[in-house]
């Protein structure tokens, strides 16, 4: 036994108890299957499936109705997920802008260079971080 007073225990399940049935509950959602492949923690993650899936809804339900800090625990879920793939979307969409469009931008700024050149604009000079980045390609 652990001396606390109520909010504290509720606080500490909602962190732990609610967060770890949710999880589970998700995964379980995704029909996670063993496989000939399993890593350590995916087999974490299954026996986190079964671990939860064999309690019932209803106590699942309990730890989000009656505890006030599972509401929080849930949007902090919510939040998290959604900056995960803002972070995974960002990253895939530099790396299709530069396949999808790259050769096109760089075929585009010639365009204007050609175009001022031929106007007799001065142009400024290179800054040392662009041509860093035209010597590395």
């Amino acid at each position: 036994m652990v001396e606390m007073t109520c909010a504290e225990h509720d606080r500490y399940a909602a962190g732990s108890q609610f967060i770890t049935h949710t999880m589970g509950r998700v995964l379980e959602k995704l029909d996670s299957e063993t496989s000939p492949i399993n890593t350590k923690g995916y087999e974490t993650l299954l026996n986190l499936v079964e671990n939860t899936a064999n309690d019932s809804f209803d106590l699942f339900y309990g730890l989000f109705m009656y505890n006030k800090n599972a509401m929080e625990e849930l949007e902090r879920i919510g939040l998290a997920f959604e900056a995960l793939k803002k972070e995974l979307f960002g990253q895939l969409h530099e790396v299709l802008r530069r396949q999808l469009f790259g050769k096109v931008e760089e075929a585009g700024q010639r365009r204007i260079l050609t175009k001022l050149l031929k106007n007799d604009y001065a142009l400024p000079a290179p800054s040392s971080d662009a041509i860093k980045s035209q010597n590395n390609n």
